[in-house]
């Protein structure tokens, strides 16, 4: 019978694991698929980090982590019926076969359904709590996870933390990335924040005219805003 893959697969933990043991094991994959520290391409480690990041979401809320459980249920449920139609002769469909897989880093880490049950808008406000905290470990996940979604605030704070190396290798030109993507949707925050990285020349080829069009874009965002 194949096996179902899960968010507890991505992390490495067992399903009645604590949210102790889910945090730790979050953080050592975090070491372990560094930029920094793998021994292999970026790439790799950049697709794997998205995927733990977005297992950590799941499982470190316990409504999310309960609503993934059921679906885990049914999945198992599921493979339990292909199996005995198959051991029973029931050719309505013809049985699944498991195909060998190599073990190397693809197979791994490969994404469950996604498990939502909080608004967005919760979550932002939880990465911001945690944020403020300093605990940028647990709030890295979740705005990666809401930046990747389309969230404008996510995506500016992503670019925050790239910029100050919080929890990540510092990197201008990966904050630039996201500040461009919120600026794009109308934040005045990141707006301001791509004008002085192209003032400064930070991440980017200095730039005297695309800052002065941020920085009139941030100001008109600004008054306009005021004005409502």
């Amino acid at each position: 019978m194949a096996k179902t893959r899960t968010h507890y697969d991505n992390l490495k933990v067992t399903k009645d694991a604590p949210a102790s043991v889910i945090r730790a094991a979050y953080k050592a994959l975090c070491q372990t698929f560094h930029p920094d520290k793998f021994q292999g391409n970026n790439e790799e480690a950049e697709r794997v980090m998205k995927l733990v990041n977005a297992s950590y979401v799941v499982l470190i809320d316990p409504a999310k982590r309960a609503l993934h459980n059921t679906w885990i249920r049914e999945q198992e449920a599921k493979a339990k019926q292909r199996s005995e139609k198959s051991q029973f002769g029931d050719t309505g469909k013809a049985p699944e076969h498991q195909h060998d897989q190599k073990q190397n880093t693809q197979q791994e880490y490969t994404q469950p359904p996604p498990s939502s049950t909080n608004s967005a808008k919760d979550m932002f406000q939880r990465a911001h709590d945690l944020h403020d905290q300093g605990r940028y470990t647990e709030a890295l996940p979740l705005y990666q996870y809401l930046a990747e979604q389309g969230d404008a605030k996510a995506q500016f704070k992503l670019g925050v933390m790239y910029d100050l190396g919080q929890c990540v290798t510092q990197n201008y030109t990966q904050a630039l990335s996201w500040y461009l993507k919120a600026a794009e949707q109308g934040n005045s925050n990141a707006q301001y924040s791509c004008a002085i990285k192209y003032q400064s020349g930070q991440g980017v080829t200095q730039d005297q005219t695309k800052a002065a069009y941020w920085y009139r874009k941030a100001a008109e965002q600004g008054n306009e805003k005021a004005s409502q």
